[in-house]
């Protein structure tokens, strides 16, 4: 279990979050909100939920904590979570602000998350090259919520 968040240990994860090379970005086109990933991770709100009504599902990084070390992308049953570059995120906030497509919920729903993270409602679809085609493996339809990959 993560130690408890004050305002030192989080200007200590802002610290080590930006000389981390890598970032998490959940795919929620895939997620399921089943938070595995929240329970795996050191950093305490580097991963947080916005939904318990199933149709709105869903988890989000924030980016300014997140320390890229991998154990949430290593452990998704759903295998949602990839790692990016850190540079190919820079100007975003959360990994909302670097969806593929604007298809889930929490883009017509934006008061599913907290009001200063929805920046992500002004930016248009992620296009990246470097992270585009990393989900081009993962199995196109929502995963079964009774089974894991």
């Amino acid at each position: 279990m993560p130690a408890p968040q004050n305002d030192a240990r989080r200007a200590a994860l802002v610290k080590g979050a930006s000389r981390a090379k890598i970032k998490a970005l959940v795919n929620l086109g895939g997620c399921t909100g089943c938070e595995v990933c929240i329970a795996v991770c050191p950093v305490p709100n580097c991963i947080e939920n916005f939904g318990d009504d199933p149709s709105n599902w869903g988890v989000y990084v924030n980016y300014d904590i997140c320390i890229g070390c991998m154990l949430c992308a290593k452990d998704c049953p759903w295998d949602t979570i990839r790692m990016v570059p850190t540079a190919s995120v820079a100007s975003h906030q959360t990994s909302l602000d670097s969806q593929p497509n604007h298809e889930h919920v929490v883009f017509s729903q934006p008061e599913l998350v907290p009001e200063d993270i929805r920046g992500f409602m002004a930016k248009p679809p992620f296009q990246d090259p470097a992270a585009a085609p990393l989900f081009q493996k993962q199995n196109p339809q929502v995963p079964n919520i009774m089974g894991p990959k």
